[in-house]
């Protein structure tokens, strides 16, 4: 039996990041990403910065709304963003239950001078129920 295939999708207005960011500043920030996180995004210009803050939270978003299809809902800081060298995000979770949902989960991730937009592609992972 071929595993299912689940997708999340988020799209992120740059305008609406940079005001929560005028209001709420570093609480929104931190609320939702870790320290290796913080660390990728703040030392750069304040546009990057919001399109990196736009970015991660639409990745972290695309990711929960595969899981929430689960019926599994984690929280900010257990979805991790990293990124290879070529700047291409890639997620970690960080609860081992979490790992065991999915076997694998891509991420696909644009933007526009207005809009960013992540999609998360979650491939189930297939229990074997075979006896040895």
């Amino acid at each position: 039996m071929n595993p299912k295939i689940y997708i999340g999708i988020d799209l992120i207005n740059l305008t609406r990041v940079k005001k929560t960011l005028s209001r709420c500043g570093e609480r929104f920030v931190k609320r939702i990403a870790t320290s290796a996180e913080l660390e990728y995004y703040c030392d750069v210009s304040e546009r990057r910065f919001i399109e990196g803050v736009a970015s991660l939270f639409a990745i972290k978003e695309a990711v929960k709304k595969i899981f929430l299809q689960k019926d599994l809902n984690p929280n900010w800081k257990q979805i991790q963003v990293f990124h290879h060298s070529s700047g291409k995000p890639w997620v970690s979770l960080s609860e081992e239950s979490l790992k065991q949902i999915f076997e694998s989960i891509s991420l696909s991730l644009s933007h526009t001078a207005e809009m960013v937009v992540a999609v998360a592609v979650g491939v189930e992972r297939r229990i074997d129920n075979t006896e040895v």
